[in-house]
């Protein structure tokens, strides 16, 4: 019976999923609650996948790159997976059940200088940021609450979000049409420098419009890093490599096809947990079991998966555990694109030193 599977199934409950979507829309459109305008520049980032798009390597790429010209911008997000909902600034001893592992994870990359802030509803978060300083807004394009400028629309290489359907039918929070919102479209881990013919054909998928820019970055990832009971890494080992985040098959391949191993070395399993999966007894216990199975001494895991680690399990005190750096690159867009940010920040009366 074809109407018994379950995208069929779910396609009867997308129409109410859209109606709760349109009224919760309609409140601020109307403006029953008024939505907030910061007085200072800022960048939202967003998408239409529910994850695993690569905002957050983005959102690093864009404060690394501003952040010697202007050392005091800050980032906000909604601090995904955190036991609180307090809004709060993000220190170096914020625990992940505060912060959330993406936070977490950035303020490890960044000084003190610049301003890392969870909150639920992001217009909370400008009074504990300097009132000058551009901000970021990560996931923030569905947040009806806050209303900026300039967005841009996150989407992965060949995941279009023209060919899904919404939820829960699909992937895809909101309709495809909604991405006429944006100012401009990113598209991440491509698989090499996109030309110019590509470039129309993408467009043309994604039915990108005339005003909106569009920018392709890649994925770069390096050799494994060192992060508990680990050594230099030397490519004998043999490792369980795990990922909890959305969509990791890049991750997964970058590790199988690299050369990080020696004849003697290997990457001996794989295990995929769910998108910021909790390090809990239960898959503290699924690695370590999945591990002693396959004779691995060491874990590779991803910067996500560590910053979830408010320390380290007493289960793995036996192995070895490393990290994988994983850094988004925009190739011969990065000019045009930060060019493009300075631009549209100065014609909205912001006139920063990019």
């Amino acid at each position: 019976m074809n109407w018994l599977k379950p995208n069929r199934l779910f396609k009867f409950f997308t129409p109410i999923y859209l109606l709760v979507l349109k009224i919760h829309r309609t409140i601020y459109d109307w403006k029953i609650i008024v939505p907030f305008k910061p007085n200072q520049p800022t960048l939202i980032l967003g998408n239409l996948h529910s994850g695993g798009t690569g905002k957050t390597p983005l959102a690093i790429w864009i404060l690394n790159k501003i952040k010697d010209k202007i050392p005091n911008s800050s980032y906000v997000s909604r601090g995904y997976g955190r036991k609180s909902w307090k809004t709060q600034k993000v220190e170096s001893n914020s625990r992940v059940s505060q912060v959330g592992d993406e936070a977490r994870m950035i303020r490890s990359k960044f000084s003190s200088d610049i301003s890392i802030v969870v909150a639920r509803k992001r217009r909370r978060a400008f009074p504990l940021i300097n009132p000058d300083s551009p901000v970021i807004l990560d996931d923030a394009f569905q947040h009806w609450d806050l209303k900026g400028p300039l967005s841009v629309l996150i989407c992965p290489y060949k995941k279009w979000y023209t060919n899904e359907l919404v939820i829960p039918a699909g992937p895809l929070r909101e309709p495809s049409s909604e991405a006429n919102r944006a100012t401009a479209i990113i598209v991440t881990k491509c698989p090499r420098e996109i030309n110019e013919y590509e470039r129309l054909e993408i467009r043309k998928i994604l039915r990108i419009k005339k005003d909106q820019r569009l920018f392709c970055t890649q994925e770069t990832m390096g050799a494994p890093a060192p992060e508990f009971n680990s050594p230099i890494w030397t490519g004998e080992e043999a490792a369980l490599v795990v990922a909890g985040i959305g969509n990791p098959q890049n991750y997964f391949a970058h590790v199988k096809n690299s050369n990080f191993f020696s004849k003697d070395g290997n990457a001996v399993g794989f295990l995929n947990l769910v998108d910021h999966a909790k390090w809990n007894s239960y898959n503290i216990n699924k690695v370590l079991k999945a591990a002693k199975r396959l004779h691995c001494n060491t874990l590779i895991l991803t910067e996500k998966d560590i910053a979830r680690l408010d320390n380290l399990p007493s289960e793995w005190s036996s192995f070895s555990i490393y990290s994988i750096p994983h850094e988004l690159n925009f190739g011969d867009d990065e000019r045009i694109f930060l060019s493009w940010l300075k631009d549209q920040w100065k014609a909205h009366g912001y006139n920063l030193p990019l």
